[in-house]
């Protein structure tokens, strides 16, 4: 079984979970416009739960790849699309929507064979990765205090990693050393989660919020992992 797979399930399963222990649809996810978020997040939580399981069982992964292909796709389409023109605060909104579209991109990957539809979904992974690295401009004074204390020159690190998000993103696009960016992307984003969410997480791992960012992150992180999977070592072009 493909590591891309397994962190794609973990993400999904871990996404679910969270969901129905806070009774509701962590940022990103939250479609604030909709009414009885509990009773959604009860019903999204235990698909993705499901879904996630599914996928590491092989009589049931590829059903579950396609169902979580149309569940993302669902969300990005008619639940995210809409609210980067109506939203408050447009920068958020398209970071979301971003994060959304890796997900998509990674289930997309495991759900099909198709070469044309692999690229496809390498385009959307790029495509999403770009506002992720633009946020990182848009909402410096907040990243900055998202750097560990142990490092130096925090602004730096938030810049440098903003241009590294779109950088990847457009070498996916442009078909540049695709499978090296990819690769980082991945690694980027896995190290973001470790070294920033996860200890506040463990120091108080009864509260459910600082489980957000983790979850969120890892989600993320599982999409680009989904992605590279299936890409063949070492490729450089579309």
């Amino acid at each position: 079984m493909k590591f891309g797979k397994i962190a794609f399930a973990i993400g999904m399963i871990a996404s679910g979970v969270l969901a129905i222990a806070k009774r509701d649809l962590y940022p990103s996810w939250d479609p604030t416009w909709i009414p009885s978020h509990t009773a959604l997040a009860y019903a999204c939580g235990t698909l993705m739960v499901l879904g996630g399981i599914g996928l590491v069982i092989n009589r049931t992964a590829a059903i579950s790849a396609r169902v979580l292909f149309a569940f993302t796709l669902f969300w990005l389409v008619l639940i995210k699309v809409p609210y980067l023109v109506t939203g408050p605060q447009p920068g958020l909104q398209w970071l979301n929507w971003g994060k959304i579209a890796v997900v998509v991109a990674g289930a997309w990957t495991l759900a099909t064979t198709n070469e044309t539809q692999l690229r496809a979904a390498r385009y959307l992974m790029g495509v999403g990765i770009v506002p992720i690295g633009i946020s990182h401009f848009l909402y410096i004074p907040i990243a900055v205090n998202m750097v560990p204390g142990v490092l130096p020159f925090h602004s730096a690190w938030v810049i440098f990693t903003g241009i590294a998000h779109i950088a990847a993103g457009l070498a996916v696009i442009a078909g540049v050393l695709v499978w090296l960016a990819t690769m980082l992307e991945a690694s980027m984003i896995t190290a973001f989660m470790v070294l920033v969410w996860l200890a506040p997480a463990f120091a108080a791992p009864g509260d459910l919020n600082r489980w957000v960012p983790v979850v969120s992150t890892l989600v993320t992180a599982a999409g680009v992992w989904a992605v590279v999977s299936k890409m063949p070592r070492g490729a450089s072009g579309r």
